[in-house]
């Protein structure tokens, strides 16, 4: 199996694709296209909030090896949040557990049970009302751009920006489409290297390829090009509309604490009158 990235490959890796995504502004610019434009610029904006929560994991790692004295080949596997952390980071945009274990299980062959999500949940809100900078990132809940509560079946990092944590109306099937786009290029790169894993991520996102018109055929292989191709073609048709509602509920909740921002609103203050005293 091939092995894991390591965070300063993690690091690189985001380099080049912050570099891809600053030449697909440019040519937008260039070309006065306003869509293609946008998308870059939140591509890039994501980008940049991933290497930030990468670079601060890095900085955290290299503090703990010199504060411990055991060798680090010593130390035990990944704990569940950084691999869900991990995970996140490649699907790029909320996921439920399942979808989370599943990615999980493609590259590492070992599925953690998606049960376990949920006292990881509260672990990390317990944690975090202890102290809220004690982590570079914690495994938060999407909100919903409704009433700015949280999703618990949806989880998200803490290191993205607020709207791309927020769930509208038309969300989930932006999402859907976004996961597809970033799974593709994830198996872009497994094929690359020839890695036996790549079986494993075709066989995870071939029910987002039949889900999507005209990205996959029957019987073949997952056309990476093409998937993406059909799933930018049907993100152009909301992708606006989803980004104003996001934006939106973003700005209602900017107004909230730190952890309201991160966690949600409690939802016995999802009222006109807790609105209006919030303002």
């Amino acid at each position: 199996m091939s092995r894991a990235l390591t965070l300063p490959e993690r690091l690189a890796r985001n380099a080049a694709s912050q570099q891809r995504a600053y030449a697909d502004l440019a040519d937008a610019l260039t070309r006065g296209d306003r869509s293609a434009r946008e998308r870059a610029q939140a591509k890039i904006a994501d980008l940049i909030a991933d290497y930030q929560r990468l670079s601060d994991s890095l900085k955290f790692d290299e503090l703990e090896q010199r504060q411990s004295a055991a060798p680090r080949s010593r130390k035990p596997a990944k704990p569940l949040r950084e691999l869900a952390l991990d995970a996140l980071d490649d699907i790029g945009a909320s996921a439920p557990p399942a979808l989370i274990a599943d990615f999980t299980a493609a590259l590492t062959g070992t599925r953690p049970s998606p049960s376990r999500f949920a006292s990881l949940k509260r672990d990390e809100e317990n944690a975090a009302r202890r102290n809220i900078d004690a982590r570079p990132a914690w495994i938060v809940p999407a909100i919903s751009a409704a009433n700015l509560t949280a999703i618990p079946r949806l989880l998200t990092s803490s290191s993205w920006p607020l709207e791309r944590r927020i769930i509208g109306s038309r969300s989930m099937r932006a999402d859907n489409l976004r996961i597809a786009m970033s799974l593709s290029e994830r198996l872009d790169q497994l094929r690359e290297v020839g890695a036996q894993e790549a079986r494993n991520m075709q066989r995870l996102m071939f029910p987002m390829a039949r889900a999507i018109p005209g990205a996959s055929e029957a019987g073949l292989d997952i056309d990476t090009d093409r998937l993406r191709r059909a799933a930018s073609a049907e993100l152009a048709l909301i992708e606006e509309m989803d980004s104003e509602e996001r934006k939106a509920a973003a700005t209602k909740l900017s107004r909230d604490s730190v952890f309201h921002r991160l966690w949600g609103r409690p939802p016995l203050l999802d009222t006109e009158a807790a609105e209006k005293a919030i303002r």
